[in-house]
């Protein structure tokens, strides 16, 4: 997978929160930690991390409202979210198992 750039990173994530924010970003992921690290690292390099931690469990989780059924059907039905998912998490496979 290609290194993604801050500028790359936070375009997907500002477009992925405008759908919904991700399920329980208090509880299952604990975005205090991505904070502590800024605090911690003030970088570029750290906030393309936090951020693309944050992409991947929306993608696992699911949005707070439609949760990871709104993520399937998005998959399916934007081209965005299917390109930010395979620039972040991995190649979809499109093949089926019948």
């Amino acid at each position: 997978m290609a290194k993604v750039t801050y500028e790359v990173a936070y375009r997907d994530h500002k477009y992925l929160w405008a759908l919904g924010p991700a399920h329980d970003m208090t509880g299952g992921y604990e975005d205090q930690g991505d904070l502590a690290l800024m605090l911690k690292t003030p970088t570029k390099a750290m906030a393309t991390k936090c951020l693309t931690g944050q992409i991947k469990y929306w993608f696992q989780m699911g949005t707070e409202t439609g949760g990871k059924q709104q993520v399937v059907e998005l998959l399916e039905t934007d081209p965005m979210v299917r390109a930010i998912f395979e620039r972040h998490v991995g190649m979809l496979d499109d093949t089926d198992d019948e």
